[in-house]
């Protein structure tokens, strides 16, 4: 009995000298990994997205207690090299790891773990924002929206020299860079989910070479939007019925965003659709790549694709046809 006892104590005692060093080599390469990012501004750009992979790889073998305590160990020891100001933007990547190893280890899709870590960002950057304006008097919004109206300015005078321009020329450039100060939180929210992706990409792909087991996606040719998509696509368009054309209200703001996105989603929809067409008939590799290009310049013909295949199983018949 008391050999079985000190057996057990030491299999403990190892267990914990593994998980300690272990978690040391994640907070070491964590603060490579930041170190890099922050002082080393080509490869840092790079490496910034493999900052959450040591977090993560010490989620997906070691327990949630033990992964605070090496997520808190390794913002303490990111906050040595970059000063209190990196304390947020460790945490930030801090906690993009954990999500990411949570997500793996409840079973969730490597979808589902795009939107969370996208989620994730987008409110790092509302509290960002908020923080600065509360604390540094800071307000990125201001400087966007002067940077666009100089922007504005800029053309519209340089356009002025131009003769063939038509009458309404500033019109049409006013109108297009209040498209552009209108649709900022759209922009901004896409971007949170393709910053979230490449994390994503970048941190799964590195923890799969070293054998961890992570979801995979879906080949993005199978990509189907649910159905529910068209019914809220129907409800925005018939809203902007009621909401009119005053673009200072906060209907108008929220309707054109709203159409931005969901455009967007029906865009990649589109895609989808025809690279599942080019799938069954296998054409040349360079017919993709020009099928790609026209698609993206044509983008509202490949936006009505993807509407009418979100609506109904196109693809059924483009099955049905091969058959036949």
């Amino acid at each position: 009995m008391d050999d079985v006892l000190r057996t057990g104590g030491i299999q403990i005692m190892q267990d914990n000298a593994r998980k300690l060093t272990y978690g040391a080599m994640m907070i070491a390469l964590f603060a490579v990994l930041f170190a890099v990012s922050l002082y080393i501004p080509l490869v840092g750009s790079v490496s910034l997205f493999f900052i959450p992979l040591p977090i993560l790889l010490y989620r997906l073998r070691y327990d949630r207690s033990a992964s605070l305590i090496v997520a808190v160990a390794a913002i303490l020891v990111s906050s040595l090299l970059g000063g209190l100001f990196s304390i947020p933007i460790a945490f930030v990547f801090v906690f993009l790891g954990f999500v990411m190893g949570e997500t793996i280890q409840a079973g969730k899709s490597k979808f589902y773990t795009v939107m969370t870590v996208g989620l994730t960002i987008l409110i790092s950057l509302v509290a960002a924002y908020v923080g600065a304006v509360l604390f540094f008097q800071f307000n990125a919004m201001e400087v966007i929206m002067e940077i666009l109206k100089k922007a504005q300015q800029e053309m519209i005078e340089y356009s002025s020299d131009l003769k063939l321009l038509p009458q309404d020329y500033e019109k049409t450039i006013a109108d297009t860079f209040l498209f552009y100060r209108l649709t900022i939180p759209a922009l901004v929210i896409l971007g949170s989910l393709l910053t979230g992706y490449l994390f994503v990409i970048a941190s799964f792909y590195t923890a799969e070479r070293i054998g961890a087991k992570v979801p995979k996606f879906t080949q993005f040719r199978e990509m189907k939007l649910p159905f529910m998509t068209i019914v809220i696509y129907a409800l925005v368009i018939l809203s902007s019925f009621l909401i009119g054309n005053d673009t200072t209200s906060t209907g108008f703001l929220i309707y054109i965003n709203a159409m931005v996105i969901l455009r967007f989603a029906f865009l990649l929809q589109g895609l989808s659709l025809i690279y599942y067409f080019l799938h069954e008939r296998k054409p040349p590799g360079f017919i993709t790549v020009l099928a790609t290009v026209f698609a993206v310049v044509l983008n509202p013909m490949t936006i009505l694709l993807g509407t009418l295949d979100t609506a109904i199983d196109i693809r059924a018949w483009i099955g049905k046809d091969k058959v036949n």
